[in-house]
């Protein structure tokens, strides 16, 4: 296969994920904007989103949320409770305080980290959105002066996606930003060791390599 070529499959699968993650987002909009969840708006949600994990067109948010809307309907009832935690999910879905603060909240659905232990020395790091901690330069010499190897993008030999916690822009779903998240979701889907951290754990790493 031809560098172009890849390169071109490259730029089809990077539309698709926007697409993907756009047409949620949109979705979600429409459904919270009046503050209530319909029956029959739940339902047409998750109808929708089993056409397009059907279709092979998904971004990681439409899994996360198919799985808690599943959760909701397994007893065939949708009470009160579970209505207005699947408003909240949803709205933390779309991101709002996130894009409207640049700021990383600890919600685990809006942001998919992970609590586990960080080894920088010998382990490949891929950096994503702007950081506390300085320029991107600054982020990937501490890396490298701890034992660490930064890449430009996730693969199946990236051990961790470091999420930057300043100055993203409302921009982070469609872009490469949001491309590398849903990229790392689809791996650890599919059994890759890749693990994704807060700025502040990787952070803390750094620390006790100091």
């Amino acid at each position: 296969m031809s560098e172009a070529t890849i390169q071109d499959s490259r730029v089809i699968r990077e539309r698709r994920t926007d697409r993907a993650c756009a047409q949620l987002l949109g979705l979600i909009a429409g459904i919270t904007a009046d503050g209530h969840l319909h029956d029959l708006e739940i339902q047409f949600l998750r109808t929708w989103l089993s056409q397009k994990q059907s279709d092979g067109e998904r971004h990681w948010l439409q899994a996360k949320v198919a799985s808690h809307i599943d959760h909701i309907l397994a007893d065939g009832v949708i009470t009160d409770a579970e209505r207005a935690d699947l408003m909240a999910v949803l709205q933390s879905a779309g991101g709002t305080d996130f894009a409207e603060t640049g700021c990383v909240t600890a919600d685990p659905l809006a942001f998919p980290a992970d609590d586990c232990e960080v080894v920088i020395a010998g382990n490949t790091f891929c950096l994503t959105g702007k950081f506390q901690f300085g320029s991107r330069g600054d982020c990937e010499a501490a890396t490298a002066a701890a034992g660490g190897v930064c890449v430009g993008n996730v693969t199946r030999t990236t051990r961790y996606l470091v999420i930057g916690s300043a100055g993203a822009t409302k921009s982070w779903k469609h872009e490469a930003y949001g491309r590398k998240i849903d990229a790392a979701m689809k791996l650890k889907e599919n059994g890759a060791a890749i693990q994704i951290l807060r700025e502040e754990a990787w952070v803390s790493a750094l620390d006790l390599n100091s």
